[in-house]
């Protein structure tokens, strides 16, 4: 009975590695410098396999384990994911695995597409943690082809495990690229951003000076506050001259309850685009978080991206950091009052001149925009 159950296991063991192999580092490269956009399933795994073939009558004939067999590669291809994807070779494939996504989490729909008898066997595969786990029954006509006495053969079915190789956690730690916001107060290149955003960075990168996003420049932290999750950036590149005079200036009196406020900044720029965003609303509380007097907490919706993004009143003068949102109730955000940021530039070691004329009051919410786009910034941090 063990030749029988070799039968399939060959006939299903040939697939496409040997051409991924061939570009090995090529997809771990992808994985990287993609890292913040992956799918949990993307990635490179070892598998390991039992197959069970079984008489007519639900009897086990056959059982066979074959341990970290093989690799497969599954990556992203429009909207489902493939293993191994197919290249021009001297040799045809035997199938075609995909993977697509479900409503519930750690659940994807498996298929595997036989060539030779255009049959697909499907499965439920659960990813929990780095592990891959299915099981499928081999569809009839394929079955047959395998099976020396294909009427003694009932189901043949495959248990098939994937433990993932790469990247690991700290593979997309070490390289992951986060993004933020940040705004200019000063002509000669100071940003200000959040702390958070700027926290343990290998390289900060500054885009969107003059709305080009094809320019990267390099920065470097001068000064932060941990506490407060303030932090102050600076333009370090050989290419960046200057930047024109800064229009707003920087409210440290306490702005009143239901003031209209606006907000910029780059949030979630993987799907909703590098162009800047506008949200608005009002000041809903003099205080933050469970009270937290560095704080207001405002109506103007936020999301991933907008931290360290400037929080402006209807007359334009900076009154607050964007620094997060309430998880748990809807168009609840907060940010740091600007007093504390006065409080950080107070501490550089030669003070910046600041804006001390602003030529936002006084312009309707449009018009003040367009001014200030030129001084908010998208900052990717590796």
């Amino acid at each position: 009975m063990k030749i029988l159950l070799t039968a399939f296991i060959y006939s299903l063991s040939i697939n496409l590695f040997s051409q991924c192999m061939d570009n090995e580092s090529d997809f771990k490269k992808y994985f990287i410098e993609n890292s913040a956009n992956l799918d949990p399933i993307e990635g490179i795994w070892s598998i390991s396999w039992t197959g069970r073939v079984y008489d007519i009558y639900g009897n086990l004939l056959a059982r066979d384990k074959s341990p970290q067999s093989t690799q497969e590669i599954i990556i992203r291809n429009g909207n489902e994911f493939i293993s191994c994807p197919n290249k021009t070779t001297s040799s045809s494939p035997i199938f075609k695995s995909t993977f697509q996504r479900t409503a519930a989490d750690g659940i994807y729909i498996y298929s595997k597409l036989f060539y030779s008898t255009s049959e697909t066997a499907k499965a439920n595969a659960t990813l929990n943690k780095g592990l891959l786990e299915y099981s499928y029954e081999l569809p009839e006509k394929y079955k047959k082809i395998g099976s020396p006495n294909p009427r003694l053969t009932g189901k043949v079915i495959y248990d098939e495990q994937w433990i993932k190789l790469f990247p690991s956690e700290a593979d997309l730690r070490s390289n992951r690229k986060s993004t933020g916001s940040g705004f200019a107060i000063s002509s000669n290149g100071i940003v200000v951003t959040n702390y958070h955003v700027v926290e343990n960075a290998k390289s900060i990168k500054i885009k969107g000076a003059n709305l080009d996003f094809n320019k990267a420049y390099n920065a470097k932290i001068l000064i932060s506050d941990k506490h407060n999750d303030l932090a102050l950036i600076q333009i370090d590149d050989s290419e960046f001259n200057s930047l024109k005079a800064i229009p707003y200036t920087i409210k440290t009196t306490l702005a009143g309850i239901g003031e209209n406020v606006f907000v910029l900044g780059y949030p979630l720029t993987a799907t909703m685009g590098d162009e800047i965003k506008l949200t608005n609303g009002i000041v809903s509380s003099k205080t933050g978080f469970q009270g937290d007097i560095t704080s207001y907490q405002v109506s103007a919706p936020v999301q991933p991206g907008n931290s360290g993004g400037p929080l402006f009143d209807s007359q334009g003068n900076l009154i607050g950091i964007i620094n997060s949102k309430h998880l748990g109730a809807e168009n609840v955000s907060y940010a740091v009052k600007s007093n504390y940021l006065m409080n950080l530039i107070e501490l550089l070691p030669v003070t910046p001149k600041l804006q001390v004329l602003n030529s936002l009051t006084g312009k309707n919410l449009t018009d003040q925009v367009e001014l200030v786009k030129n001084f908010v910034y998208l900052i990717e941090v590796n």
